[in-house]
């Protein structure tokens, strides 16, 4: 399966919890996960959590454009991208899940 998650929460909710542990849970199954970051969730991506996932073989997708608005200078192993991007990742995936 090849799962999507978005995340444009805070990096301190209860949302940022969810995803991580869907994240982890998904990548245990073997499936194909990606977590796209958006709005004030691009703060998240600065949290170690989201290395760890990216690590593991999360693909990390961040908008570019909301990253700029808040002055958040992604690490090099997330990838830039656009809300074009993001409907692209929508189209690709089985399943979408968006945690605002």
């Amino acid at each position: 399966m090849n799962l999507l998650i978005i995340l444009a929460s805070n990096p301190y909710s209860h949302d940022f919890n969810t995803a991580v542990k869907m994240a982890r849970a998904s990548v245990k199954r073997n499936h194909k996960t990606k977590i796209f970051f958006m709005g004030n969730g691009i703060y998240s991506i600065l949290r170690p959590e989201i290395k760890e996932l990216a690590d593991s073989g999360v693909k990390v997708y961040y908008c570019a454009h909301n990253a700029e608005q808040r002055k958040v200078k992604p690490e090099e192993w997330a990838e830039s991208s656009s809300m074009y991007g993001l409907s692209k990742l929508i189209t690709e995936a089985d399943k979408v899940i968006m945690l605002d």
